[in-house]
């Protein structure tokens, strides 16, 4: 039977005190994209308030029933809530609220100054892999998964021109990136992809940060977009080089120490 958008959520065991359960801020969705919109209502709750600090989200099995999806998209939208340092995710214990009180600049900076090879590094092997998934996108992709691309550009797009927060553009573009991985219908690409994209959270920041940058990513998202809409594979494989390229020349700009290039990956 599907549910309503007046079901409610129950809050996790453990999260509340002795006495009559506290209303969930989480609702069920109807809506395409769900994954994203999973993000929105997490963290929208997080930042009013409902989950505090320390506390753990509902369980996986928890927010499949409340949202009335996939278990896919509940992970999709928790690791978009990891890659932009809202929850920390720990194996077979949950998804827990980060403190967000405790420096995250700061520790970027750090994170960023020890492992600068390791950044570009990766970053090379996201964009072979981001080039691969834009080829098989084309190839394999379906009607419905090409809306998709588009759909995440669109909004990705919208969020620029709204002058949306760096936090919310990285999990768009996050979104956008996956939705190409998602219809190139390969699920060891898309775990590689995702993982990749976890690990170059704190980087993205930096790629999104400078003025006119997010406006930029979006031109060089709609040329992918538009390549793969024509169903033309190496076109979407150069838009996705450049577009990665382009990323790597902004990173390498404020990454590198005393105005010197950082070392090819």
């Amino acid at each position: 039977m599907e549910s309503t958008d007046a079901d409610v959520a129950r809050p996790p065991a453990g999260n509340s005190p002795a006495g009559p359960a506290r209303r969930s801020p989480l609702r069920t969705i109807k809506r395409t994209q769900r994954s994203e919109e999973i993000r929105r209502q997490i963290e929208a709750a997080i930042r009013a308030g409902d989950f505090g600090p320390g506390d753990r989200l509902p369980s996986e099995r928890e927010l499949v029933e409340t949202f009335g999806v996939s278990r896919v998209s509940v992970r999709e939208a928790i690791r978009s809530l990891e890659a932009i340092g809202l929850v920390r995710v720990y194996q077979g214990r949950g998804a827990f609220v980060n403190d967000r009180r405790s420096g995250f600049g700061e520790q970027m900076t750090r994170w960023l100054e020890l492992h600068r090879g390791e950044v570009f590094e990766l970053l090379g092997v996201r964009g072979a892999l981001d080039e691969y998934a834009a080829q098989l996108a084309v190839e394999r992709g379906d009607r419905a998964s090409v809306a998709a691309i588009s759909a995440a550009g669109a909004t990705f797009q919208s969020a620029v021109e709204s002058g949306a927060s760096t936090e919310e553009l990285i999990a768009l573009d996050i979104g956008f990136h996956m939705a190409i991985a998602e219809a190139g219908d390969n699920r060891l690409l898309y775990d590689l992809l995702s993982d990749l994209h976890s690990y170059l959270a704190e980087s993205r920041y930096l790629a999104l940060q400078p003025p006119g940058r997010p406006a930029q990513s979006a031109s060089e998202h709609a040329l992918m977009v538009d390549a793969i809409e024509a169903g033309d594979a190496p076109l979407a494989k150069l838009a996705t080089a450049r577009h990665i390229a382009s990323v790597r020349a902004v990173m390498e700009a404020h990454m590198s120490p005393d105005g010197q290039n950082v070392r090819s990956a």
